[in-house]
């Protein structure tokens, strides 16, 4: 039976962070059956207009689909950090993230949160699983995100991954906007963020964890193209999706490129050359 836990507010992800590195992960085949829960958030304003800046939406009266991660995030913390939760949190790899975004949320609506973990299983490069996150409003579900991570440890070459859908196609659709990444990049969504993963604040706690420079959230690219491409996607019916594929290294300049089609658009974020993909960004409705 789902062991169900209500929180009286968000954990605290720097406490995370500092206790982390004293787990290790285990070799368990299965979950921890827990869940995670908040009720009747009320968004800052003050801290959703920092973030709208550091990412570049624009401030108005719903929520962006990437802030209903954030609102999430410090439970999917709170789940992995947990001592039965069998991958290590320190060194977990974002690899992929799905939102389905039911309708817009207001930015005074009271919202209910759930998380939880599940489908752990092999990847190719280790073993991976979902944090799943729900956001309810009164009893109706309105936002749905899937995120997936990676823990390196035994390969398994032969199992099937969940690949990005070719960028063939981008080949042919002209430069997009360059974005010029500052070094302090990860260090100011970290402060609207909260999420201060050593990976992302400087290259002198990066490197203990095999990056050689400080590498950008993936939630942070993710919300920039959503930014970006804002005007042109619907605000109901949503179905957002990225794939991680090589982290931007900060500081650095990247290039967004995409394909627009009736209910879709295919976005690449690649380095300023084009020879390295960062993410591959579908949406549809």
């Amino acid at each position: 039976m789902t062991k169900e836990i209500t929180l009286d507010g968000a954990p605290d992800l720097r406490r995370i962070y500092a206790t982390a590195a004293l787990r290790r992960g285990n070799d368990s085949d299965t979950l921890p059956d827990v869940r995670y829960s908040r009720a009747g958030i009320r968004v800052d304003v003050d801290d959703l207009v920092a973030y709208s800046r550091v990412c570049r939406f624009p401030v108005t009266g719903a929520l962006p689909s990437t802030y209903l991660h954030l609102v999430a995030f410090p439970l999917q913390m709170q789940v992995m950090s947990g001592d039965r939760f069998p991958l290590p949190l320190l060194g977990a790899v974002h690899v992929e993230n799905r939102i389905e975004a039911t309708r817009p949320v207001g930015v005074d609506e009271p919202l209910d949160v759930s998380v939880w973990a599940q489908d752990l299983r092999p990847h190719r490069r280790g073993r991976q699983v979902d944090l799943v996150s729900e956001a309810s409003v009164r009893g109706e579900t309105v936002w749905r995100g899937i995120s997936t991570y990676l823990s390196r440890g035994t390969e398994h070459a032969d199992t099937e991954s969940s690949d990005p859908p070719s960028t063939e196609q981008l080949a042919s659709v002209g430069a997009g906007p360059l974005w010029l990444l500052a070094e302090g990049t990860g260090r100011s969504y970290a402060a609207v963020s909260g999420d201060w993963n050593p990976i992302h604040v400087h290259a002198l706690t990066a490197r203990p964890l095999g990056f050689p420079t400080a590498i950008a959230h993936g939630m942070y690219s993710y919300a920039r193209v959503l930014a970006s491409l804002g005007p042109r996607l619907p605000a109901s019916g949503l179905t957002s999706r990225v794939w991680f594929r090589k982290p931007v290294r900060l500081p650095s300049t990247v290039r967004l490129r995409t394909a627009f089609e009736r209910s879709r658009t295919l976005s690449v974020l690649e380095n300023a050359t084009g020879e390295i993909e960062h993410a591959v960004v579908e949406n549809s409705w």
